[in-house]
């Protein structure tokens, strides 16, 4: 079980990854700016500046986001098989006690995740 569920988080992440690249690498603003009358706009003057040309807290930020998503997907994952195992233990308490700890597991994983996110969001914040 813990080879199909390792396998498929290693599958994710691999499908994840170009996806996350892909969208870092665009422009959301690329079309709009060029509207009339939306060009004079503080969004589209300092959108050429330099914290979005990607220095480097701007890419700490985008690789700490995208590993804080992919590791939070994986929790989310593991939260669904652990509620699985819970559901078909059919009464055997050492299965539901198992599913039980991975279950909680995970949650305490969904919590660190986010608190490292938001240490991160905040050193950089303070550094650039």
């Amino acid at each position: 079980m813990k080879r199909v569920i390792i396998s498929l988080l290693v599958a994710l992440g691999l499908l994840l990854a170009p996806v996350a690249a892909a969208s870092a690498a665009t422009d959301p603003l690329q079309g709009v700016c060029s509207v009339s009358g939306a060009g004079s706009s503080t969004t589209c003057k300092t959108r050429g500046s330099d914290t979005s040309k990607g220095g480097p807290v701007v890419v700490i930020k985008k690789v700490t986001t995208v590993l804080a998503v992919i590791a939070g997907i994986a929790a989310v994952i593991v939260i669904i098989v652990g509620g699985l195992q819970f559901v078909t233990s059919a009464g055997d308490s050492a299965k539901a006690a198992s599913a039980r700890s991975t279950v909680i597991g995970a949650a305490i994983g969904l919590v660190i995740i986010a608190a490292a996110q938001t240490i991160v969001i905040f050193v950089l914040s303070k550094v650039g």
